[in-house]
């Protein structure tokens, strides 16, 4: 009886042995940071985010970039479609063509001074 009760104290120590040794290694697997460590992971972090303010700008201003573009193109498709209209009216509709001018002007009368004031206003837009 008395090494049945020793074997089950042997059993019962070497037991209590074991868990404290998975105890003590599940602490020791704890990730130890030194300073020098997290001074990088920190210097990472905000190059991380200088990195993703850069690229957001980048893409601001490429959409600026592109919607001005868009713009120009525009505007100079109304100018032509302008020039494509006088250039219709002078030729089949010359009294409408004098009117346009004379609106344009805002005079009362046409003349080819007129005409050539507002002629003289389009190419200083086509130029800018």
């Amino acid at each position: 009886m008395e090494s049945n009760t020793t074997y089950k104290i042997a059993l019962f120590i070497i037991l209590v042995m074991g868990i404290i040794a998975i105890s003590l290694s599940m602490n020791h697997t704890k990730v130890n940071i030194t300073k020098a460590e997290e001074s990088y992971l920190t210097s990472l972090q905000q190059r991380d985010s200088l990195q993703n303010v850069i690229d957001s700008l980048q893409t601001e201003l490429f959409i600026l970039e592109d919607g001005c573009d868009y713009r120009e193109h525009r505007y100079e498709d109304v100018l032509f479609e302008y020039e494509f209209g006088i250039s219709y009216l002078k030729d089949y509709h010359p009294k409408a063509y004098k009117d346009f001018h004379r609106i344009i002007g805002m005079k009362e009368k046409y003349s080819f001074e007129l005409e050539r004031e507002n002629g003289k206003r389009l190419n200083q837009y086509k130029t800018k």
